[in-house]
């Protein structure tokens, strides 16, 4: 995976991230390892085990940032499991995951990624989004 193009901005009670991205699977993607990095506080380097389809896939490009976001969450939370990569198929996704290694474990509970203010756009060639994340 490329690095990462994210930032955290300022939030009253949650976290705020903007992110960006090529297309839309650059910006998903982007999101995704935001919101593990703010949960871990940094990323092992890992290989993909596994491969998890996202079901349901969503119609929108909302829809599609939170859930997997929070696909990406729940692997992290309940099975321990961090995402190393994401695909986008004309109608489908999914994450490539890895186990975490023994004794690695979250530092931040994220719980989830809301749509508040969520209004992804195309700005200068790129996608943009801000993703508000609930801890």
């Amino acid at each position: 995976m490329t690095r990462p193009r994210f930032r955290t901005l300022p939030h009253g009670a949650d976290l705020r991230v903007a992110v960006w991205g090529a297309n839309e699977e650059e910006l998903i993607r982007n999101a995704v390892a935001a919101a593990d990095t703010l949960a871990l506080g940094t990323l092992p380097r890992l290989a993909a085990r596994e491969w998890v389809p996202i079901v349901p896939w969503p119609a929108g490009l909302q829809s599609r940032l939170v859930r997997a976001v929070n696909e990406a969450l729940f692997q992290l939370y309940a099975r321990h499991a961090l995402t190393v990569g994401f695909e986008l198929g004309p109608r489908s996704a999914r994450l490539a995951i890895a186990p975490l290694p023994p004794g690695r474990k979250p530092e931040l509970e994220v719980k989830a990624a809301t749509y508040h203010d969520l209004c992804p756009r195309r700005r200068a060639r790129r996608l943009a989004a801000l993703i508000t994340l609930d801890v």
